[in-house]
């Protein structure tokens, strides 16, 4: 040994070779003795089972694996209640929600899946998947619909029977069924939703895109900027170990303060493995007697079950359906409609002209179809339509009917603009009284010869009166008395009038950008009638197929489109339709009156590039002929999917299947606008 006590290299070496040996025969010993106990007693020979009983410690760690093992498998097994238990089980929970005075829902990725959104936990979960191995497919979340557990809660929500939601998820789904804003806390952040952090307070910007496309695990900039201090914008997801730091839209406060509050709390498809984290959310701070009654929906096992009043093995949206039928509640569907046309696009150019920056409020469905009637077009197709509009800069999804001065100052907007036609609540009072009075109101020319009530019209008569070449006949002046006059006379503002189209409406209208060196010129042909989400799903897809297009839609007349359409159609004639294309931003210029067969004397013309269809049926020109011979024997023709399946022909059969409440929407409209008009002259009147 070396002076010091200390050890020699050769000493170190052979202890270091004597602790390896050691470790080898330990791993050896192990592996030999989990052989055995694998086997079947009966098949261990004497002499194994004398290795067992000289390695009990290592049979008891085994042991305890295989009991964590069956634990963890046990957890992740998916068990369905019996119909008549799960029945039981939802009529108990209906006595609670019943009986609850604030009752909170948490949801998680389970309500979610029944939209094709993969779950985390479940067996087709992303993490059970890549525990195996497994590749993961994408899903394109813009496509998603809410699901019957989503409209549900919003229809709960609307019956004062549900306070509050607390969502996990970043889908957007909880907003689209037409929940609130102001009701919903979504802890892991919003994919539709970026914000400035460098404003005060913090600016938001809800886009119809996933906002998280240029985004990693913690690196939250969008590549955007904001338009008032010029900060980049980073988006309001909470990633794993990060600790959500912003007030909207993940709203803690409103999350803590409505679980302070409630007696019930409903948990929704979520593992719980997350949320059991967040103590407030649990009020742990109170006595266990206080704490809000737990009842929890899940196929599998959550760290919560053994703390639940009631758990029902179940998929959200078949407990769900149960429950609603329990509760005499009819759950809405996610096909409620208003609609968006070029009269829309008039006066949003007009606004746009009064300052530098536009931001549209886009109500709800549920907002709708409270003050006006049904509405035409979905919320989420109104949206995206809008903000395809090329004077809009950013939307405001569930804006509220009323006007406030909470509403302008909470986007920053110096003052609101609207049509000089009138809007009522339910109530029969003006929406913009507010903000009229505080100064912060602005107004423009409402757009003559269109309005939502004269094109449903038109869908509901068989009259083809309105194409632009076409005398008024009877059926048609029947439908503007129907849709034009209430009981008692005419409203200026519902009434149908006629549409004249002029130049300058065109100019107005239109970029007036030439093709530039580099650009790729892509012409687009159709009827492109009652401008839709299909139309600007199939623009927007043509348009991502150049680096710098430059689309040309060629607009085919009245009576060539009535040729291959038949019955009433066009809805809208020439004129409106041009308008209606112009007002998109994917298009560049338009064709009035196209050709149905794309000749060479056009490609030649325009110095086209490429000519796009989309899936729908391509009809044969007047000859037999192929419309698009010319261009796929320059072989420049290709078909586009736009992954919308909504067309002209849907719309209608939307307005048919709903023709009394339309109808009834126009009256009850009409006869709250002539009491507005007799107030207004009864007030003229004792002026003088």
């Amino acid at each position: 040994m070396a002076a010091g006590g200390s050890l020699s290299r050769s000493e170190r070496k052979a202890a270091a070779r004597a602790e390896i040996l050691q470790q080898e025969e330990q791993r050896d010993r192990r592996r030999q003795v989990s052989r055995i106990w694998r086997k079947p007693p009966a098949e261990r020979s004497p002499e194994e089972c004398q290795v067992l009983s000289e390695s009990e410690d290592i049979v008891r760690e085994l042991e305890r694996r295989r009991k964590r093992r069956e634990r963890l498998r046990r957890r992740q097994e998916e068990v369905c209640d019996e119909p008549e238990e799960l029945k039981r089980k939802v009529i108990e929970l209906a006595a609670a929600i019943r009986n609850a005075k604030h009752l909170v829902i948490y949801t998680g990725a389970g309500i979610s899946t029944a939209a094709s959104i993969p779950d985390y936990r479940g067996p087709n979960g992303i993490w059970t998947l890549l525990q195996k191995g497994r590749s993961i497919s994408t899903t394109d979340l813009s496509e998603a619909e809410p699901t019957l557990t989503h409209m549900s809660i919003a229809c709960l929500h609307k019956h004062n029977l549900v306070q509050h939601v607390v969502s996990q998820n970043c889908d957007g789904l909880h907003l689209r069924s037409g929940l609130p804003r102001s009701a919903i806390s979504e802890l892991h952040g919003n994919m539709y939703i970026e914000v400035c952090t460098s404003c005060t307070p913090n600016r938001e910007y809800v886009r119809v895109f996933d906002v998280t496309e240029r985004t990693a695990l913690h690196k939250h900039h969008t590549g955007r900027m904001c338009h008032k201090c010029g900060a980049q914008l980073r988006d309001t997801i909470v990633h794993f170990g990060e600790k959500g730091t912003l007030t909207q839209p993940l709203n803690w406060e409103a999350a803590t303060e409505a679980a302070s509050k409630a007696d019930v709390i409903l948990c929704l498809g979520s593992s719980l493995k997350v949320l059991k984290k967040y103590p407030r959310l649990w009020c742990m701070s109170k006595p266990p007697p206080r704490r809000p009654k737990l009842y929890i929906v899940n196929l599998q096992w959550t760290p919560k079950d053994d703390l639940a009043a009631l758990k029902l093995h179940g998929r959200c949206d078949d407990v769900m359906r149960l429950l609603m039928e329990e509760l005499g509640l009819q759950i809405p569907g996610y096909e409620r409609y208003d609609m968006v046309h070029y009269g829309h696009s008039n006066q949003l150019r007009q606004a746009r002209a009064m300052g530098d920056y536009l931001i549209v409020g886009v109500h709800t469905d549920e907002e709708i179809a409270k003050h006006k009637g049904p509405p035409v077009f979905t919320q989420e197709e109104r949206y995206k339509m809008v903000q395809a509009i090329k004077w809009v800069d950013e939307i405001a999804p569930g804006a509220p009917y009323v006007t406030t001065l909470e509403t302008l100052d909470k986007y920053n907007c110096d003052f609101c603009v609207h049509g000089d036609d009138i809007t009522l609540t339910i109530d029969g009072k003006d929406t913009y009284e507010e903000v009229k009075t505080a100064g912060r109101y602005r107004e423009c020319k409402r757009t003559q010869g269109v309005s939502t009530t004269d094109l449903v019209g038109r869908m509901l008569l068989m009259t083809k009166a309105h194409h632009s070449n076409i005398d008024e006949d009877l059926d048609y002046r029947k439908h503007t008395d129907n849709f034009g006059k209430g009981p008692k006379g005419h409203s200026p503002w519902t009434g149908v009038s006629q549409f004249l189209q002029t130049s300058q409406k065109i100019i107005q209208f239109a970029s007036g950008k030439e093709p530039q060196p580099g650009d790729t010129i892509i012409y687009v042909a159709g009827a492109f009638d009652l401008f839709h989400i299909g139309h600007v799903d199939f623009l927007e897809k043509v348009h991502q197929l150049a680096e710098r297009p430059y689309i040309i839609a060629g607009l085919h007349f009245d009576q060539e489109v009535n040729r291959y359409k038949g019955k009433n159609y066009p809805i809208m004639n020439i004129h409106e339709r041009t308008l209606s294309v112009l007002a998109c931003r994917y298009v560049s210029e338009v064709v009035i009156g196209a050709p149905y067969a794309v000749t060479a004397d056009l490609l030649d013309h325009f110095k086209v590039t490429l000519v796009c269809h989309g899936m729908t049926e391509v009809v044969p020109d007047k000859d037999g002929s192929d419309p698009y011979e010319e261009p796929k024997r320059r072989g420049i023709f290709q078909l586009v999917d736009s992954g919308s399946n909504l067309t002209t022909d849907l719309i209608v059969q939307r307005i048919i299947k709903n023709r009394l409440e339309f109808e009834a929407r126009n009256q009850k409209k009409e006869a709250k606008e002539l009491a507005v008009l007799e107030a207004m002259k009864r007030l003229e009147e004792e002026k003088h």
